[in-house]
Order: structure tokens, then C-alpha cells, then sequence
């Protein structure tokens, strides 16, 4: 269940999409692989629509979703079924993914996608043939079903979303279809600004506090909200994939075409009130690239610059590397100690005197293992993970990325970020150490709720609520 509201401006043709994004943690208790949570949002595929909660992504740039002809062992929650869509176009055309965690096959189709009442006609997306540990395994994707009660609902129970498919936000040239030499497509967010359906060429995302479970994030096609953030938004630009003399090329490979992955150059992280003597400020030799994943739950560094975060952050001898997940397990306490981590960003392949910084507390990065919070649990896993590859990348994932309000400019080829509001953090400086907790009529109380649709004639906006 969920809630959508529609902002539109009635002088023009674009619009404002905002709907909300569900915060789930996908495993609590005593799991021996921890992958952590995921940021669900809903799309409907077909005519008529057929809905699916899937993975927003910005570290990929597909939409797939799993289709009656996967065998239910592999995709045991609702199926895209094809027959019963009128505006479905098969292809021949195949797709496989292999992420982090679990792979998928299947087949390109067209047919119409609908997100916030807004629809795209003959959008290239995947359907599912197969998994592997993304729909199946608890701690990735998918997740067995439980029902938990609805506030509005008068039926006894209401199913609790599932994460069936991802929505990829990424570049044209990170569709799949680009890897295989096939041609390349317009993910869905860039077929909005290319169809001119949104105001502004961008999409932001708010994911709000890792405490808060339930519709209580945010993602704005076209737009962005100035009560999720404090202070102003910094603006960086994608680092691009473009020359031999590029330093990413070492790290990326070298390419004739400029933007893959929403990702800026990083040029070092610090760790402040550090736990360790040996540990403080890190800056890399050259460029390196920190790629913006809001479809991973942990932040991956670079396995020497891992280990030291993680002493710094926890001190010697409070963590250790667990062999089966490859997390960092560290004791809980080391919330109280005050630590911080900085990532520092500059507007060029170039050290900046000025770095664009976004600052985590060690609190933030801390999720509970044996017990629902971290200040009940003894053992918790660190939100900063190695990477586990010779590679010199840096992922940044959901652990640090919900301190911050994030922006991704289209038209600009630039990223910007701002101090996320209830959420403990900073960028440049300007922030909260602390949770701010905002009147409750700013939040988006929209768990679940009864079928209606509202006018406000003040704002011109509509609610969807469903």
C-alpha cells in the first residue's frame, strides 16, 4: 500500500512528480548475511496497469520485473503476465544482469509504464525469465510475505510491499543493452525528460531516517522539497568516462562517450574524533570515482581505505571482518565514542582547497545484529564494507547517502547534495548532529490508507492515495 501526491501546474504541460518511497530493513535478527534494507517505490506496467514495488536504483539503469514465464521457485511474487495487457510489444531481444548480489535473465518488451498517474507508451523494459538470490533470498530483494495491520483498512490484514524488480535511474549508456552492443535506450526517468513530462529535467530522493520504517521517503521526478533540507544544495558534476587522459579510465575503463553512472570525483575521506592515532585524513593520490547508489544498502571502500575507516571509526580491536558476508562487525557502543566519517568530493578531476564534504556519524553507520536497535544490541555490522577487488571505485550506498538530500540533474550532468532533515549529518558543514523532528504535518504520513483522490485548490495539487 501507499500514497502518491501529483503537484501540477496547470499553465504548462510538465509536471511535478512526487511520490513516496518505502524503507524497509529486510533483516533483523541474527542473519548471517546482512544486506540491510531497500527503498521501494511503485510503478504500474500494462493495459491496464498491473502494479509492482520495486528497487529504486540509481546505480543501475534498467526496469525489469519478473513475468509469468519465470518459474515461481525464482519469482515467487506477483508476475507480470502479458496476456493481459493490450498495449504489450514482445521482442527476441535478451537481457541478463548480474549485480552485487544475484543476477536476472529474461527478454525485452515494450508496453506502457505508469509512475505517480504519469504514463510512458512503448517503454523498453525487462521481463524476468530467471533469478538468482535477488527475488529469493531474504536479505536481498525479495523477503517472505507478512501482513501487518492497516490503520485505515477495514479488512483484517494488508500486505506488507515486497521488493519485485528495480527501477534503474542510471544513464543511457549503463542499459544493459549498451554492454551487449545492442542499441541504446532511454531508462524511464530520462524518457521523462525527454517527453518533456517533468518541470525540471531532475529527480531527487529523500530517504529519511534508518529508524523510520514504512512510506516515509521521497523521490520528486522533476522537482525538489525545500522541507526535507537544510542549508543550500551543493552542486558537483558527474564525473565522466571520456579520454585517455581521463584519470577514472584507469579505475572505469576508457570510453568515447562521457556518462555511465551518477558518480563525482572523490578525492579523500576523514575521519573525525577519530578512534585510532593512526588514522585521520585520507587523500587519494588521483581522481577516484564515488558512484551514487541509492540500490545499495552499505558503502563500499577500497579494502585498504576500508580498514582503516572502520579503526577509525570503531577503534582497535572493535570490529572484525566477517568471512561469509565480507561486512565489518563491530560493537555497538562505539555509537557513543562520537567518530565521524567525511567524504570529500571536488567540482574537477583535480584536488579542490574547497571540497564539497558530507559528514556521517558514527551512529548512523552502525546497524543492529542481535537486537532491533543499536542501543539495546551488543553486536552490530558497520555500514562501511571492502569492496573485496583491486579496484580503486567507491560505492556509496544507502548508509551515508541518507544523511544527505540528493538531486541528480539530467540536464546538467551534475549531482547535488544538502543536509537531509531528521537525519543525523552534514554537508559542508551545515547540518544536525541530531535527529530534527519536523511538525507532523510535514511528514507523509501515508502508511496506508483508503482509496481517494483530493484537491487542494490553494496549491493545485492532487493526492493519490491508494
Amino acid at each position: 500500500m501507499s500514497a502518491y501526491m501529483l503537484e501540477e501546474d496547470r499553465s504548462r504541460e510538465r509536471q511535478v512528480l512526487r511520490t513516496c518511497v518505502h524503507f524497509k530493513r529486510l533483516c533483523k535478527d541474527n542473519c548471517a548475511i546482512i544486506r540491510g534494507s531497500r527503498y521501494l517505490v511503485q510503478v504500474g506496467i500494462g493495459s491496464p496497469l498491473q502494479n509492482f514495488t520495486v528497487t529504486l536504483d540509481t546505480g543501475s539503469a534498467a526496469l525489469w520485473v519478473p513475468s509469468t514465464d519465470c518459474p515461481s521457485s525464482q519469482c515467487p511474487y506477483d508476475r507480470f503476465d502479458s496476456s493481459k495487457s493490450s498495449s504489450f510489444n514482445a521482442s527476441t531481444e535478451s537481457f541478463g544482469i548480474v549485480y552485487g548480489i544475484g543476477s536476472v535473465n529474461g527478454t525485452y518488451v515494450t508496453d506502457t509504464v505508469n509512475v505517480v498517474g504519469v504514463a510512458v507508451q512503448n517503454k523498453q523494459i525487462g521481463l524476468a525469465t530467471s533469478t538468482a538470490d535477488i527475488l529469493t533470498n531474504p536479505t536481498t530483494l525479495g523477503r517472505s510475505e507478512t501482513y501487518i495491520p492497516s490503520p485505515t483498512d477495514n479488512s483484517t490484514q494488508s500486505q506488507e510491499p515486497i521488493g519485485n524488480g528495480i527501477l534503474g535511474l542510471g544513464y543511457p549508456k549503463l542499459t544493459v543493452a549498451s554492454s551487449q552492443g545492442e542499441p541504446v535506450y532511454n531508462p524511464f526517468v530520462f524518457n521523462l525528460m525527454d517527453k518533456k513530462l517533468i518541470q525540471q529535467p531532475i529527480f531527487s530522493v529523500y530517504m529519511n531516517n534508518a529508524d523510520e520504517e514504512g512510506w516515509v521517503g521521497e523521490v520528486i521526478f522533476g522537482g525538489t522539497d525545500n522541507t526535507k533540507y537544510t542549508g543550500e544544495i551543493a552542486y558537483l558534476p558527474v564525473a565522466q568516462i571520456q579520454t585517455s587522459g581521463n584519470p577514472l579510465d584507469s579505475v572505469l575503463g576508457s570510453s568515447n562517450d562521457a556518462y555511465y553512472y551518477w558518480m563525482v570525483y572523490g578525492q579523500g575521506v576523514a575521519i573525525g574524533n577519530s578512534q585510532s592515532s593512526t588514522v585521520s585524513n585520507m587523500t587519494f593520490e588521483s581522481a577516484t570515482p564515488f558512484i551514487i547508489d541509492t540500490g545499495t544498502t552499505l558503502t563500499y571502500l577500497p579494502d585498504n581505505v576500508a580498514i582503516q575507516v572502520a579503526e577509525g571509526l570503531v577503534g582497535q580491536g572493535n570490529y572484525q571482518l566477517d568471512r561469509q558476508s565480507q561486512v565489518f562487525m563491530a560493537t555497538c557502543s562505539a555509537a557513543d565514542k562520537g567518530a565521524t566519517l567525511q567524504l570529500q568530493m571536488s567540482s574537477s578531476d583535480k584536488v579542490s582547497s574547497i571540497p564539497v564534504t558530507l559528514t556521517v556519524p558514527v551512529s548512523e553507520l552502525l546497524i543492529p545484529y542481535d537486537g532491533p536497535t543499536v542501543d539495546t544490541a551488543t553486536t552490530c555490522i558497520l555500514g562501511i564494507a571492502p569492496l573485496g577487488s583491486s579496484s580503486d571505485m567507491v560505492l556509496i550506498g544507502d548508509s551515508v547517502l541518507r544523511s544527505s538530500y540528493l538531486v541528480f540533474d539530467m540536464g546538467e550532468n551534475r549531482i547535488g547534495f544538502a543536509a537531509a532533515n531528521s537525519v543525523p549529518g552534514s554537508v559542508n558543514g551545515v547540518g544536525s548532529p541530531f535527529p530534527v523532528v519536523l511538525p507532523t504535518d510535514t511528514l507523509p504520513m501515508l502508511l496506508h490508507s483508503t482509496v481517494a483522490l483530493s484537491e487542494d485548490k490553494d496549491t493545485k495539487s492532487y493526492k493519490y492515495r491508494l
